[in-house]
This record gives C-alpha cells, structure tokens and sequence, in this order.
C-alpha cells in the first residue's frame, strides 16, 4: 500500500509525470530502436558474412568516432541550454545554440572527413591491413557529416522534450533505412552496405529538419546566445564525448591491429547485443537529462535526487530480465547471427555484465553534465578510457575477443563508479542506493 501511495505521489508532480511517462514512450521507441538494430545486424552478417561484416562494422565503428569528435561535445550542451531557455519560459535563445551547433559541428566533421579520406590508404596499410578495408572506409566517410548534422537535431529535440521525436531520429530511422534497402536490393559485401549507410544517413537528417521544424518555437523575437559560453561549455564535454569512443570501440579498433576480421565481426555482434540491455538506460536518459538541467537552473535539488533515484529503479526493472536472458542463452542469442558466431557466447556474458553495472550505476553522466560539473565527467572518461585502452593492449594480443570484452567491460564499468563517487561527493547523493527516498 506505501508503495502504491508513493507512485501516486509521484504521478502527482509534473516533473515526477512527465519522466514516468516519459520514459514509456522513449521505451517504446527504444524497444524498436533495439529491435532494428539488432534485425540489422543479423541481416548484415547473414547476408555478407563474417569477413565482409568485420569491414563493414569496423568502417562504421569509425564513422561513429569522426561523427562523435565533429560534434565537439556539443550533445549535451545543446540539450542543457535548450531545456534551460524553455524552462524559462521565453525560449529566446533556442534558435541560435542550435544554429551555432549546427554551424560548428559541419565545419569540424567536413575537416575531419577529408582527413581520413587522405589518411585511408595509410590506416589500412599500416595499422589494419585487411584486404577491402580501405574503399569501405571511404565511402562510409560520406555519412560522417550527415550523422553527425542529424544527431545534433535529435540533441535539440530532447533539449525540447520531444522524446520520441528525438529517439526515432538518433536511433530508429538509420538501421531501419539500412535493414529496408538490404531486404529490397540484397547485396553481398561491405562496399554495397557503406553505400546504402551514407544514402539512409542523408534520409535520417531529412527526418531529423522536419522533426526540428515542427517543434521549434517561433523564430520571432530570438536574442544571440554566447558564442564564448557555449564553447566553455561544450569543450570538457569534447574531450569527454572523444574519451567515451575511446571506451566503446577501443577494444573493436584493437582487434583490427592483431587479429581477423571475423575477430571484429564476433565481437562487434556481441557487443551489440550486450547493449540491447542498455536501451532503457538511454530511454529515461532522453526524459530526464532536461529536467535535470531545468531542474538544476531552477536551485531544485531535492527534486534532482528524487528523479535519479526514481530512474534507477526504472532502469533496474526493465533491465533485469533482459540481463538474465542474456546470461542464461547467450550461445543461442550469438548463433542469430549464424553458428560460427557462437564462440562468441562467453564474450556476450562478460560484455552483458558491463552493462549491467553501467544501468546498475544510474545517469550519473548526465547528472553532473546538467548541474554545471562538465570537468568531472571528463577526468572520469579520461581514467576509465586509460583503464580500457591498457587493458585492451595488454590483454587482446592473448586472449583475443575475450581479452578486448574484459578491457570494455571494465572500462564502462569503472567509468560509471567513479561517476557514483563524483555524484555523491558533489550532489549529496548515492545513485546505488536507489531505494531511498
């Protein structure tokens, strides 16, 4: 009965409403979201193999890092800034930190593109040497800007609290464009596929202006936002986003250097599949990482505690079953994506317990990014992401996919605790502790 008459409490409070429902709608999306991706990824090693499949998920492995670094940490500051002009009331100034990061972001991601378009005949030669690599690579390197352009919408959109909006655009229409153009032109190696990436990145964009132009407040009346702010802002916040890609694809890039590209393809499927396990994390992420800022620019910390702990227990009760199914079937979960796959099972049990810890540990990221602590983020990634890249080199050389899942697990999960140990020395508050009040 306490139980039932806190929920109600809760329900109560708009805030308290708006990320409770909030988050099943962004679940919702999500639960497609992961279901796309996951279809994607069986589609593409079925379709391909495993050799092809190792091309194409390294090629976009680093279309996902040149995308992240073009950014130059812009996510989070676009989403704090929006959702703190709307709480004001005035939405001044929504218009220009999104113009400016739209602005930013192309330059950097243009430069960045034509570097490793000079750079590509170089990487493959003298760090991956896999034959195919190379004409991969480049002509995945024209979906950089276009994913880069329209994840910075889908950060804009959540900054304007259009969650499902902004999850179909970061997470829903790119897989499926890819998953529909493969079922309607089957094609049979990683070259086709990068094509079909840069013509489903140009339609998630277009997607993502619509979304944009239909949610936007009027234009009229808007006032410029600082430009020296903004960047103070986003720039421990680039070295963060760099950091975090360094976490989640290290050990991928690692088992390019020393070993197959079959090796990349086991791994890179499990991993993948360890992160379905993850989707509600960014479900309540997408809901409560606004409130949190508008929350914060508001001097309401009590109601910052509240709503981390309440999405923790969120997190938790969705993310168990999805744990334990994985523990307990991962060589039938691996086999999907063909049976040479299965040998990757042990590495999905260790990869699935990193993400576990990661869900375990709540948003405590976004916590400290939306309360003004954007350094401490960024001295933890950077730990976290030494903790990775050493054990990948230490460990990958020996024990292969199994050496590069214990490096990233340990990298997430290192990442997170220290975020725990930060939020609490500076917030007041245990994430772990989530059932308290």
């Amino acid at each position: 009965m306490v139980k039932t008459l806190n929920w109600r409490a809760y329900l109560s409070e708009p805030d308290m409403r708006d990320m409770l429902l909030g988050s099943l709608a962004g679940l919702l999306v999500k639960v497609l979201a992961a279901i796309s991706l996951f279809a994607m990824n069986v589609v593409v090693t079925r379709t391909i193999g495993a050799a092809e499949a190792g091309l194409f998920f390294l090629a976009f492995t680093l279309i996902t890092i040149i995308a992240t670094a073009g950014r130059i940490g812009l996510d989070q500051a676009v989403v704090r800034f929006i959702a703190s002009d709307v709480a004001s009331g005035g939405s001044k100034q929504t218009y220009s930190v999104f113009s400016k990061a739209i602005q930013w972001t192309l330059a950097v991601t243009l430069g960045l593109s034509l570097v490793c378009w000079l750079g590509a005949e170089w990487l493959n030669n003298n760090v991956f040497e896999l034959p195919g690599f190379e004409m991969v690579f480049r002509t995945m390197l024209f979906s950089a800007p276009f994913m880069a352009l329209y994840l910075i919408h889908a950060q804009a959109l959540q900054g304007l609290k259009k969650v499902s909006r902004a999850m179909l655009v970061s997470s829903v229409v790119l897989p499926v464009g890819i998953l529909l153009l493969i079922l309607l032109m089957p094609v049979n190696n990683a070259k086709a596929l990068s094509d079909y990436v840069v013509f489903a990145s140009v339609l998630t964009l277009a997607t993502g202006w619509y979304f944009w132009m239909q949610s936007a407040p009027e234009a009229k009346g808007q006032t410029p936002f600082s430009s020296a702010l903004l960047r103070a802002t986003c720039m421990p916040l680039w070295t963060v986003a760099i950091v975090h890609q360094v976490i989640q694809w290290s050990s991928q890039l690692l088992l390019g250097v020393w070993e197959s590209a079959e090796s990349v393809a086991y791994f890179a499927t499990a991993q993948r599949t360890a992160m379905l396990t993850s989707f509600i994390l960014f479900a309540v992420n997408t809901i409560a990482a606004p409130k949190f800022a508008a929350m914060h620019s508001t001097g309401n910390m009590p109601g910052v505690k509240r709503m981390a702990l309440i999405s923790v227990r969120i997190m938790l009760a969705v993310s168990v079953p999805v744990t334990l199914c994985i523990l307990l079937f991962p060589a039938w979960l691996m086999s999907v994506f063909g049976e040479e796959f299965r040998q990757a099972a042990p590495a999905l049990v260790i990869l699935a317990i990193g993400q576990f810890i990661n869900i375990a540990t709540g948003s405590v990221g976004y916590l400290l990014s939306m309360t003004g602590n954007e350094t401490k983020v960024r001295d933890n990634v950077v730990i976290s992401g030494v903790v990775t890249v050493v054990l990948g080199i230490f460990l990958i050389p020996s024990f292969g996919v199994i050496g590069a899942s214990i490096a990233y697990a340990c990298g997430v999960a290192s990442q997170n605790l220290l975020g725990v140990y930060q939020v609490n020395k500076h917030l007041g508050f245990n994430t772990l502790c989530f059932w308290r009040s």
